[in-house]
């Protein structure tokens, strides 16, 4: 799976991009069809809490994924995200199975 880890308006450590992919190479244990997926990070300086978000859009042929995560760090929006693509993709997947 290829990925693009981008950082909107601010400049992110290549110790926090590697964190971040290493996170998101775990997706293809569940589906080994994802062709690419996109990462944004964004700091949200408008809200005090929940200030890091992560938008990540998985490319699947039949299917794009796209999901949103806040947290207090990129590391935590960062694992619930994986989290929640996780739960989406075995679902994806176990309707597949059924047809």
């Amino acid at each position: 799976m290829d990925k693009t880890i981008q950082p909107v308006n601010f400049n992110a450590s290549q110790d926090l991009l590697i964190h971040v992919g290493e996170i998101f190479d775990k997706l293809d244990k569940f589906n080994d069809k994802i062709v690419s997926a996109d990462i944004y990070l964004k700091s949200l300086r408008e809200t005090p809490t929940k200030e890091k978000k992560i938008e990540v859009r998985l490319f699947i042929p039949g299917k794009d994924i796209f999901i949103e995560q806040q947290a207090d760090s990129f590391i935590s929006a960062a694992q619930q995200a994986f989290d929640r693509l996780k739960v989406i993709i075995i679902k994806d997947k176990e309707k597949q199975k059924s047809y």
